[in-house]
């Protein structure tokens, strides 16, 4: 299996490094370009690039036209503070006009561009291939054929960049950002004449919650809700603390494990393995949690038993780990017999234990931090669209991402996350928004279920829910079949919600 090429939206808080440090561990040459300083642009001014391009698609020509624009993002005071950049695709000809779907897309970190998502999930053009034999080729799962895309890289990512002189921080956190991304889509839909078309949202990991805090300031701010949102890799909060985490990151580590063959399977797939062990965690584990210490001896050896034939780590382990598996643990534990760990941000990712040299979570063999790709896509970027940037492509701005605000309005701190109800609030402003839910089985750093707990306990309507789970990582479009899937089923996604409108 290759390495994840992307970073594709982890979330890394200085509180999290601090716990795992040991000692001088180094951190990756990655992560340390991830840190350098942003490089601000000389002034603030507007300005669109549009070029025309043709793909093959289906076996068949599909003109479209590709816009750059660049837009400036106001201050506290109203001056303009930073350049947001877009970067939109829109189908040429008779192929639904103005009122053509437009899907708004983001990832997450904080910190993260929307790269990832543009340069190989949905974007028309997608790379191909690592290192001297990547290459880009016509995308045959782009999502261009049902909706016009617009890909947004929020301020402080990707080309856009704070002006010079200019302090731009009020859009790094949670209710900033949301409102300049906000911002950006209405300026784009009114600038394009596409106002009256129907509008989802597209986020991944950060960039679900990021999604879910945009509906909460568009119905503070009394603008039109969009029509659809789809959320990858959730990371929206109320999936932490006692019980919960444990229940809902137990199925993940089940899949893994069945992954790397290290329980007796016993003819079952991925999905069968997954479901009996989602249907364990939320009875028969969460109930032995909940008990804690007045939990009977054999009860507890049980629960361990049934822990140790799901996941394949000792029961012996487990009881001493008081039926709770930390993740590091797992990842460290699972393949120990082999002298390998496995991934987090993808569990089937391993590297030599020996060879994990890295202060954590740098030392996980599935994250790349978004290394080799930032040259492709500035290429991309000049030689197709036209765009020459003023500064190298920022795909990943951990600076920002370690200074993150987390406003008291959206809890005051990462573990106080619940970005949910949002998403109830606006289904019941708008009786026909729907959402679209994916993930990946092997994904250890967001476990599927966690958004899905999440989304469940706030008692978003059911029936305008849709869950999907794919046989991938944290980036379910990183493999061909789990991005073939994962199109299909948004391919149908996009048009239920148009048809619906």
């Amino acid at each position: 299996m290759r390495r994840l090429a992307p970073f594709a939206a982890l979330l890394l808080t200085p509180a999290a490094l601090h716990a795992q440090d040991e000692g001088n561990a180094p951190m990756s040459p990655a992560f340390l370009r991830a840190m350098e300083p942003m490089v601000p642009r000389d002034a603030a001014r507007a300005r669109v690039v549009t070029t025309r391009h043709r793909i093959a698609l289906g076996g068949r020509p599909f003109a479209y036209r590709a816009i750059v624009s660049e837009q400036p993002m106001p201050g506290p005071d109203g001056t303009p503070v930073a350049v947001g950049v877009s970067y939109a695709y829109v189908a040429e000809g008779p192929r639904g006009g103005a009122k053509r779907p437009v899907l708004f897309v983001f990832n997450g970190g904080p910190g993260a561009s929307s790269s990832p998502l543009h340069m190989q999930a949905f974007g028309p053009r997608r790379m191909v291939g690592s290192g001297d034999a990547a290459h880009l080729e016509d995308n045959r799962f782009t999502l261009l054929d049902v909706a016009d895309l617009v890909f947004i890289d929020p301020v402080g990512t990707g080309a856009s960049m704070p002006v010079k002189g200019k302090d731009a921080s009020a859009y790094f956190g949670v209710g900033g950002d949301a409102r300049g991304v906000a911002s950006m889509i209405q300026r784009w839909l009114a600038a394009n004449g596409r106002s009256d078309a129907p509008v989802l949202l597209v986020g991944e990991s950060y960039g679900t919650a990021r999604a879910l805090a945009i509906l909460n300031e568009t119905m503070k701010a009394k603008q039109p809700l969009p029509d659809g949102v789809v959320l990858l890799s959730l990371a929206v909060g109320d999936s932490d603390g006692p019980v919960v985490s444990d229940a809902v990151l137990l199925p993940t580590l089940a899949a893994v494990a069945w992954y790397h063959d290290a329980v007796d399977r016993g003819g079952q797939s991925v999905a069968q393995w997954y479901d009996a062990a989602l249907h364990f965690a939320q009875t028969d584990y969460a109930a032995a949690l909940m008990q804690g210490p007045a939990l009977p001896a054999a009860e507890k050896q049980r629960v361990a038993a049934r822990m140790a034939a799901l996941t394949g780590i000792p029961a012996a382990t487990i009881m001493a780990k008081d039926l709770r598996l930390e993740r590091r643990d797992f990842m460290l534990g699972l393949l120990a017999a082999k002298g390998l760990r496995t991934g987090q941000l993808d569990g089937r990712a391993t590297r030599a234990i020996a060879d994990s040299r890295l202060r954590p979570p740098f030392d996980d063999p599935s994250m790349s931090l978004g290394s080799g790709t930032a040259t492709t896509v500035e290429t991309y970027l000049k030689d197709e669209l036209g765009y020459a940037l003023p500064s190298a492509y920022r795909s990943l701005n951990l600076g920002i991402n370690f200074t993150w605000t987390w406003d008291k309005d959206y809890g005051g701190s990462y573990r106080a996350m619940s970005f949910a109800p949002y998403l109830k609030a606006a289904m019941a402003a708008k009786p026909t928004l729907r959402m679209f839910a994916a993930g990946g089985y092997y994904d250890i750093t967001t476990p599927v279920y966690a958004g899905q707990f999440a989304i469940e306990q706030h008692g978003v309507p059911a029936d305008r829910v849709a869950f999907h789970r794919y046989a991938a990582g944290h980036s379910t479009f990183e493999d061909a079949e789990g991005l073939a899937a994962l199109s299909g089923d948004l391919h149908r996604f996009v048009a239920e919600v148009a048809a619906g409108r």
